[in-house]
């Protein structure tokens, strides 16, 4: 179990499946891991949150860069 942040404090928790997603809709988020939290639960949300698309249970055509994970955010603006 870990906690995530957004940037005015408020929390939620739940598994990490979940707050991968919630993570990743977030601007400004935090994750920590909860007292009970197997090690590494909270890195393991962060790197996962970083290829979901925010919002990700819309279905909706996608190619703003606030509708795209930080990945392709990144790779879109290597070029």
């Amino acid at each position: 179990m870990v906690s995530v942040l957004d940037a005015v404090g408020g929390g939620a928790n739940g598994c990490e499946h979940h707050d991968a997603r919630l993570l990743a809709s977030l601007d400004q988020g935090r994750v920590y891991a909860l007292p009970d939290a197997p090690q590494g639960a909270a890195i393991r949300v962060f790197k996962a949150a970083d290829g979901i698309r925010p919002f990700c249970w819309l279905d909706a055509p996608r190619t703003e860069s606030s509708q795209l994970s930080h990945i392709e955010n990144r790779a879109r603006y290597r070029r």
